[in-house]
């Protein structure tokens, strides 16, 4: 599943895959949202980060939601690119 802007995914993780791909490891989560039922997500950005440090917890809440506010990356190359930020927390956590 991808999240559009404004979009939240709100609910339960129920399973946390990790994998190693042409571009570097990445994660899919299994999360039981409250209002789509159970969703697989590719995580993103702060997503992708608390997975990486192994902040995300099979069997604990998690919240996650695209902004709606564009941000431009520069890259390496002087190139740049504009996408919407993904934004992580944990409503069960301390």
């Amino acid at each position: 599943m991808e999240l559009e802007p404004g979009e939240v995914l709100d609910g339960l993780v129920l399973d946390l895959t990790e994998g190693e791909g042409e571009y570097g490891p990445w994660y899919r989560l299994k999360i039981k949202d409250e209002s789509r039922g159970v969703v697989r997500y590719f995580a993103k950005d702060e997503v992708k980060r608390a997975a990486a440090q192994d902040a995300i917890e099979v069997g604990e809440q998690i919240w996650v939601a695209m902004d709606t506010e564009e941000v431009t990356l520069e890259r390496d190359d002087g190139s740049t690119h504009d996408y919407n930020p993904t934004m992580v927390s944990f409503p069960g956590g301390d």
